[in-house]
């Protein structure tokens, strides 16, 4: 088993001990969100693109989740943040913090960040979303939960959680 199938295993397994109510589907590898619409992947589930960034020194790092459709000013976001600048994270910093690899970037990678450094900006617009899909580490599964839970587990796990309208 490849090193990205086992974190998503232990993310499926850490979801059931703490008795999340998801479901699990497995399909063809996605490259990008937008393929979800176009290959009828959604689940009847709000679907969000979700970018790791950070402040050019790298003291803060971000998980952004924004609806599929909408644009994130990484401009606007850094003031309402209290920075001056954010950038897309690279690629080791995104291994270390959240066990993942570009193309399979989601939330429930914040259940690898055990120190609860990784800040997270969530689309104001997911607290009315009754289901989100996400990729649990690997591009080729989707998990679907309900947002109430996905920021309850975020805020469990000690990361700082902010809703920003975008």
């Amino acid at each position: 088993m490849d090193e990205m199938k086992e974190e998503m295993e232990k993310i499926l397994r850490t979801l059931k001990e703490k008795g999340v109510d998801f479901e699990e589907y497995h399909h063809e590898a996605l490259d990008n969100v937008l393929e979800r619409e176009e290959k009828d992947l959604c689940f009847n589930a709000k679907i969000c693109k979700n970018l790791f960034v950070t402040t050019r020194k790298r003291d803060r790092v971000f998980l952004v989740m924004v609806e599929a459709h909408k644009k994130a000013d990484l401009h606007r976001l850094a003031q309402a943040l209290g920075t001056t600048h954010l950038g897309f994270a690279p690629q080791e910093l995104l291994a270390e913090r959240l066990g993942q690899k570009p193309g399979a970037v989601g939330p429930l990678g914040i259940l690898h960040d055990r120190q609860g450094t990784v800040e997270v900006v969530f689309d104001e617009s997911l607290r009315q979303a009754s289901r989100v899909a996400m990729h649990p580490s690997v591009n080729t599964a989707t998990v679907v939960l309900p947002f109430e839970q996905l920021e309850g587990l975020i805020r469990k796990n000690g990361n700082l959680v902010y809703f920003m309208n975008f």
